[in-house]
């Protein structure tokens, strides 16, 4: 195998509004667009050509991405004029993809695993496709996987609208984790020039043929669903990515960096290229923040991501929170989202000196991109 699709052409409405201005694909994980991640994954495992399916703000991801050069792999594009479903936008790749089995991937989940050792156990069962699958405690948000243990089979494949737990109680299920190898028969189960979806149309009939199969993940597995999860998926790969370092390592830190000394950091934390944190100020746990990054003094961040390019002033209190690129936050402003209700500031926003901006209970307070606050949201 040497390629791979990755789906990259959705809106991410529940992300709104970091993806007005940000295609979703490209939303930073741990300061790395969420597919450069997953690139750089099937590289590891000898992937050489990916194709991207783009239609949302594809030329955004183009100019990203171009050749792929500078990731050492060949990226090539197909462009959706209007929506084609799942199965129908790698019909648009089969010249790609048509001559030996491929990966394919949702372009919106964060990933870390081994991605060959799913190879050799497609390759082993010798079935259509592959489904990999991460068990959770809640499958109700998600497709769930009816599998037979001991063959590996997958003998139902049960999207989140058509999953009634027993009882009416959750419990732990396998769901389908928006990663799958399938062979160049799939073609086949695929018609042309329409909206087709993988998972309701073209899965039910590999099944029925026992060719379809489950493969369990044990590695990082997270939706990029709404603003919280995009949080928590951050978190949860940057503790995965500081226990695979070599040594004590209890952060992410760039050697570009301009920390004063009286700075406190509380681990995990991520601080990318080029930030300056200025005294006595506080940061962590739980705080990922981009590249080149301005923090002044006695500020201080916890649990909440800082995209690149953002302005942080003195005596600056952020909790909860994701505050895109571009933004300039002046002194004595706090923000603080409430449990899974978070602060999300857009690309470019300007936060005016002493806002108290407090997430209710009920919902996450959110600012569009170019917005200027100057009262405060309580």
């Amino acid at each position: 195998m040497t390629k791979a699709i990755i789906l990259s052409g959705g809106w991410g409405t529940r992300l709104r509004p970091l993806t007005c201005t940000i295609p979703k694909t490209l939303i930073p994980i741990v300061n790395k667009p969420v597919i450069e991640r997953q690139i750089l994954l099937l590289k590891a495992a000898g992937v050489k050509e990916v194709v991207l399916a783009v239609s949302v703000m594809a030329d955004i991801i183009k100019s990203y991405f171009k050749d792929g050069e500078k990731l050492g792999i060949k990226i090539h594009y197909t462009d959706e004029k209007h929506p084609m479903g799942t199965a129908g936008a790698i019909k648009l790749a089969e010249s790609y993809l048509e001559n030996d089995n491929f990966f394919m991937l949702n372009g919106d989940v964060i990933l870390n695993y081994d991605f060959s050792d799913m190879l050799k156990f497609h390759e082993n069962c010798k079935g259509i496709g592959t489904i990999a699958g991460k068990t959770v405690e809640d499958p109700s948000r998600y497709g769930v996987l009816i599998v037979n243990n001991e063959t590996h089979q997958l003998l139902k494949f049960l999207e989140k609208d058509e999953y009634a737990p027993p009882d009416g109680k959750s419990v732990p299920m396998p769901i389908n984790a928006g990663v799958y190898i399938l062979e160049p028969e799939i073609f086949s189960f695929i018609e042309p020039n329409k909206k087709v979806s993988i998972e309701r149309d073209v899965f039910p009939k590999v099944s029925d043929k026992n060719k379809l199969y489950h493969y369990p993940i044990n590695g990082i597995w997270s939706d990029v669903g709404k603003p919280y999860d995009l949080l928590q998926g951050n978190v949860l790969l940057m503790n995965d990515l500081i226990k695979n370092q070599k040594g004590n390592v209890r952060n992410l830190i760039e050697p570009s960096t301009d920390i004063h000394p009286s700075v406190k950091i509380y681990p995990p934390c991520t601080i990318g290229e080029s930030v300056v944190i200025r005294g006595n100020c506080k940061v962590g746990p739980n705080v990922v923040i981009g590249d080149n990054v301005f923090i002044n003094n006695y500020s201080e961040l916890k649990e909440c991501l800082i995209y690149n390019r953002t302005h942080i002033s003195s005596n600056v209190q952020i909790e909860k929170a994701i505050v895109a690129d571009n933004c300039n936050i002046q002194e004595n402003v706090k923000l603080k989202g409430n449990n899974e209700n978070l602060i999300v500031l857009a690309s470019y926003v300007h936060v005016m000196k002493n806002i108290e901006m407090i997430a209710p209970k009920t919902l996450s307070l959110t600012v569009c991109h170019h917005e200027v606050v100057k009262e405060s949201l309580k």
